[in-house]
């Protein structure tokens, strides 16, 4: 065992354990203090920068720790909106040329007063080239299928992404969490009821998220989506073991031609020997389509309903290899060793798939309205570069049977396998010209990229102890907060089978804060953290 470090987050935080004793409870006078200053407070809730008012409480040195974290974890500042039971275009700037828009359903009977259940719904396609058109009749056609009662009940997010800001991406998984972010600013929403839902690509995204960043998410509702797709993407890797951490409740149909059942139903078999929670269902005589959302989402919802998001479960099992994706709930990885040997239990879980899939290697202009389908940008690599196709040509025949949209061409293509050869006539510069290919034969790939060492961990705790394994890490941090530990006992830490902290700890008033102000999650307040070095 190396050396062991116990510090803050904040190298300028002072430990004082006898200040801590007497800050425990505040006095009486300063509990009628801050009874009011919290009124008005809610009087003039918004009246300023939201930040600005939670730099007042941490700047106000009348307020004690303790108090400070009951104002926070109780913050009730939200207004009432002038309408309710509507649809509301938002736009996030991520950067000064990306900004992504998104919409946001105020459900009818919204009391500010009461926390309210939030959906967050992801569509599928997100590789396009502009963000969905007519978005809005989407996300009301979307909501639609749900039961009325949670029409009316609860929030949902309607995330637009593309090939900029794809799901599983770093920039569009921030996407997405900084929306949640500004809707917990502004709406009462409950932190422990927020899902994650969404069809195909949307479906793949909500595994990705379960794989490897739950924090916010109560339960994941993937629909006919593929498991690994953010891993291929983003060749980074994923692990099956993470998924101990969160509920899911998976779909997939046996007539779909991406992401047929008789092919998922391999990786959520080998998801359940890794340890998943895990429940999967499959829909026969349904191809890539949503038809079975009639009879699925009512029970779906009521799987929600059964499933709260729970921060201060007992044990966790994380692994990770690349810092974005560290943490869950209160451990975080913050160092790998990787030249160390794997323990027994550090599994990698992986299957090889066979790739049945038919595709051109194009993207389609969507704007286009003539006859045909006209060509966006083109893959490299693909059949569609080796044909020699371009990019604005418009495809009007395969094989000899006229194409008059991208949907007669998926169904002409619907009907070809691996290793078939293929031709297509184009029209370019008003000349027609025929181009000839062959799909690439049958492979086999690996489902996800596991090109990193990882490093893993499993802690249990009980009390105020903390037992802990680990593989390949070489440093991590438990994140403290009072619903899980006695601050008023020491909490004491063993890793592999020793001791390496017993200490009491403190409220960190600037660690507090910031870990509110950044993601505005009044459960998950956690006040300090404990660091250790092996």
């Amino acid at each position: 065992m190396k050396k062991i470090l116990f510090c803050s987050l904040f190298p300028n935080s002072v430990w004082e354990y006898n200040a801590l004793r007497k800050r425990t409870f505040v006095t009486s006078k300063k509990k009628i203090l801050i009874i009011l200053l919290f009124l008005s407070i809610s009087i003039y809730a918004f009246a300023s920068d939201l930040l600005e008012e939670i730099n007042d409480l941490y700047l106000n040195q009348e307020i004690s720790n303790h108090s400070l974290f009951i104002l926070l974890s109780e913050w009730n500042n939200f207004q009432q909106p002038d309408s309710t039971g509507i649809f509301l275009k938002k736009e996030n700037a991520i950067n000064d040329t990306l900004i992504a828009p998104y919409y946001i359903h105020i459900p009818l009977n919204y009391d500010p007063s009461k926390p309210a259940p939030l959906l967050v719904y992801l569509h599928g396609g997100v590789g396009r080239k502009d963000f969905v058109e007519e978005f809005d009749e989407y996300t009301q056609k979307v909501i639609a299928l749900f039961p009325q009662e949670v029409r009316d009940e609860w929030f949902f997010l309607f995330p637009q992404g593309n090939q900029n800001t794809m799901w599983w991406d770093l920039v569009g998984m921030e996407n997405i969490k900084t929306q949640i972010k500004n809707i917990k600013k502004n709406y009462n929403i409950d932190d422990d009821n927020i899902y994650m839902t969404g069809f195909s690509d949307g479906g793949s995204a909500s595994f990705h998220f379960a794989l490897t960043d739950p924090n916010l998410f109560a339960a994941f509702y993937p629909l006919n989506g593929f498991i690994a797709v953010g891993s291929r993407v983003t060749q980074n890797p994923a692990y099956l073991p993470n998924l101990q951490n969160r509920h899911s409740r998976a779909i997939n149909t046996d007539e779909d031609g991406l992401y047929p059942s008789a092919d998922m139903r391999l990786l959520m078999e080998l998801s359940l020997q890794a340890g998943a929670d895990l429940l999967y269902k499959e829909y026969w005589g349904i191809g890539h389509t949503f038809d079975y959302a009639e009879e699925d989402i009512p029970i779906m919802v009521e799987d929600m309903k059964n499933h709260v998001r729970d921060i201060f479960r007992s044990d966790i099992y994380w692994e990770s290899s690349i810092p974005e994706f560290n943490k869950c709930d209160w451990l975080e990885i913050t160092e790998l060793d990787t030249l160390e040997t794997p323990e027994e239990w550090h599994k990698e879980y992986n299957i090889k798939m066979e790739n049945k899939r038919i595709q051109f290697g194009f993207y389609h202009d969507e704007t286009f309205e003539g006859k045909g389908v006209k060509v966006g940008n083109i893959i490299e690599g693909s059949t569609a570069d080796s044909m020699g196709l371009k990019k604005d040509d418009i495809v009007i025949r395969m094989d000899g049977k006229d194409v008059e949209n991208i949907e007669k061409l998926s169904e002409l293509k619907s009907f070809k396998k691996r290793g078939d050869t293929v031709s297509l006539t184009v029209l370019r510069d008003k000349k027609e010209v025929k181009l000839f290919g062959q799909f690439p034969e049958v492979e086999f790939y690996d489902a996800f990229i596991l090109n990193k060492p990882s490093g893993a961990v499993k802690v249990k705790y009980w009390g105020n102890h903390f037992e802990i394994e680990t593989s390949r890490v070489d440093e991590l941090a438990i994140y403290i907060h009072p619903d899980m530990v006695n601050l008023k006992i020491p909490v004491t830490v063993n890793i592999n089978d020793e001791e390496v902290f017993n200490d009491l700890i403190a409220i960190d008033r600037e660690f507090m804060v910031e870990n509110f102000k950044t993601n505005f999650d009044r459960k998950a307040l956690w006040v300090n953290r404990i660091v250790l070095k092996l």
